[in-house]
């Protein structure tokens, strides 16, 4: 074997590429020929280590030991071609079938060792699920190539296994994962430029996907779809605005309002499955989005069965109420303000009691719909914390502008203690309107501030877990109308998962395009991660994806070598057996515990 150097340049461009490749001569009738063995990529080696390496390369091949001393540099590419070369004869080696005789081999057990060790358990489950749903077809029906379609696979069970950059999902799955024994492709076959253009296919071909899959759900599940929970959530972005029209600074509900955004609108049915998806800019305003997103669901929506659309407060505006009703929808909302005049005191039912909270509602018909007032412990004892803390806060900085007026360098200036209390009003403007503030003067200074709270409100009232809800559904009872609104924990639990189980963050994209192909990518992992919940959840077992993939990790599949007597090298490429959790999990989705079959090859 020998390094050859070889030079590429593409037509209509000046510049130049090298790259090397291993040879090796081989004679035929008319005289010697050379045959590439492995491309080897820009070698960064001096000249006069390439015949060092070839060398090595071939001794660690056929199994033989250096004669010259080692040089840790040509070890450790050697070693690494030569894993290569093996992984290459074991794709080509048999694959037996269980049921075979048995073959006997006499080893010396201290030439046994292992290589390429590659995570395989919590793949071989998300790729499963990923063709219970069809993927492959509804790829191939979109005009997605075979190629093409199983990088789009590896994207999505790369979401679901370790979530992050298609850049380092390329990493992955070529360093870690055996996903690409699963798909049956050669990861290193291809550069992690092509998972950013199947991205862009997928985000090309987005409204198809998506419909093809809520069929295929709801076949597949029966689901009857009466029920659309909608709901937006953002996520932020630590690099600059830069070229994007999506990222802009706005209301974050994660607190991160100094950096970038983008809003996320999903809408789900009553069982998590997720219809309709749309990225907004960061700073859309949430009321806006709903009746695009529902119109686009509403074509070639059966008329016959009648749809709740379930809400929160921020999109549930009067207008939006009066467009649904005309679509033919009803809905269920938190009222954005208080709709009864007098809070009732009695007739109120239990509708959840549990060991730490009790819920009781109270039902109010109106004209064309009903409300429904709603007291739950837990969120009296939460809210009553809150006031506590708000009051204190409040007072206290109220408190240190009043000690200033008593203090040589201290604001004492009407106008000054004026902007001061403002300033404080604005930031504690949860309690700062239940408060009278006067200021008592003498000229143009200010000698004594006096705060109380205002006798005509009833600020114990705000903060005593009462909140309302609104709906058009008067067929219903106050415990229906209340796990319906509770449904919507749901989506705040699916917003959670895509971005602490999913990798919806981080998004380091700066193109728009690319931005919304890194969110469907997660938003389609999450069709998956809910179809293994369905089933996992008719089996009684009720535990988070991350917990699900964590303990599956631990199956791999790995390469074992040894010499037999004849010093022949024999490579056994297998799975390893599963454990009890393997077993149930496996047998709860009914799909096999050991993937893959053994492969053996003698060198």
């Amino acid at each position: 074997m020998f390094i050859r150097e070889l030079v590429k340049q593409n037509k209509g461009y000046k510049k130049r590429f090298l790259y090397h490749a291993l040879m090796e001569s081989y004679r035929t009738g008319k005289g010697p020929r050379h045959r590439l063995v492995l491309s080897l990529g820009r070698l960064n080696l001096c000249r006069d280590k390439w015949k060092h390496l070839a060398n090595r390369i071939e001794e660690i091949l056929s199994n033989q030991r250096s004669l010259l001393p080692p040089d840790e540099e040509v070890e450790m590419l050697a070693q690494h071609y030569a894993s290569v070369l093996l992984g290459r004869q074991l794709e080509e080696a048999e694959q037996l079938e269980p049921e075979e005789l048995p073959r006997y081999e006499e080893v010396d057990i201290h030439s046994v060792g292992s290589r390429d060790c590659r995570t395989l358990g919590a793949e071989h489950v998300s790729l499963s699920m990923v063709h219970r749903l069809g993927f492959p077809t509804v790829l191939s029906r979109v005009g997605l190539t075979e190629k093409v379609a199983k990088i789009a696979q590896l994207l999505i069970v790369g979401r679901m296994v370790s979530p992050a950059s298609e850049w380092r999902t390329y990493h992955w799955a070529r360093q870690l994962s055996a996903i690409g024994e699963l798909l049956g492709i050669e990861v290193k076959g291809f550069s992690h430029n092509q998972l950013y253009k199947v991205s862009d296919h997928l985000l090309r071909h987005k409204k198809q996907i998506e419909d093809e899959l809520v069929d295929r759900e709801r076949d597949l599940f029966s689901l009857t779809e009466k029920i659309i929970l909608y709901d937006l959530s953002n996520t932020y972005f630590e690099s600059g605005v830069g070229k994007s029209t999506k990222k802009r600074y706005g209301h974050s509900k994660e607190k991160r309002s100094d950096c970038p955004l983008v809003t996320l609108g999903l809408v789900f049915d009553e069982f998590g499955f997720p219809k309709r998806s749309k990225v907004f800019a960061g700073n859309v305003r949430e009321w806006e989005t709903l009746l695009g997103m529902i119109e686009d669901l509403d074509r070639g929506r059966d008329k016959t069965v009648k749809k709740t659309v379930i809400m929160d407060a921020g999109i549930a505006t009067e207008a939006n109420l009066r467009a649904l009703k005309g679509l033919g929808y009803d809905y269920i909302c938190v009222a954005r303000n208080k709709p009864l005049k007098e809070v009732p005191r009695d007739g109120f039912v239990t509708v959840r009691h549990s060991r730490d909270n009790k819920v009781e509602a109270r039902m109010v018909r109106q004209s064309e719909e009903v409300v429904l007032c709603c007291r739950s412990l837990r969120r009296a004892q939460k809210e009553e914390a809150m006031r506590s803390r708000f009051q204190q806060r409040f007072e206290s900085d109220l408190k240190a502008v009043q000690d200033g007026l008593h203090k040589s360098r201290g604001t004492k200036r009407y106008p000054k203690v004026l902007e001061r209390i403002g300033r404080i009003r604005e930031r504690h403007c949860r309690v700062a309107h239940y408060y009278e503030i006067h200021l008592e003067t003498k000229e143009d200074r200010v000698v004594q501030i006096r705060w109380k709270l205002k006798p005509d409100v009833d600020i114990d009232e705000r903060f005593s877990g009462t909140y309302y809800l609104r709906t058009s559904r008067t067929d219903l009872t106050e415990k229906e109308i209340w796990s319906l609104y509770i449904l919507l924990t749901d989506v705040e639990d699916g917003f959670r998962a895509m971005k602490s189980e999913l990798g919806l963050r981080p998004n380091n994209h700066q193109l728009d395009k690319r931005i919304e192909g890194h969110i469907f990518i997660t938003v389609l992992a999450y069709h998956v991660v809910n179809t293994i919940q369905w089933f996992l959840h008719r089996k009684g077992i009720y535990m988070r994806w991350d917990t699900i993939r964590t303990s599956l990790s631990n199956q791999i599949r790995v390469t074992t070598e040894m010499r037999n007597k004849e010093g022949k090298r024999i490579l056994v490429r297998n799975t390893s057996e599963p454990d009890f959790f393997h077993r149930t999990i496996c047998s709860a989705l009914n799909i096999v515990a050991k993937p893959l079959g053994r492969k053996v090859a003698k060198v």
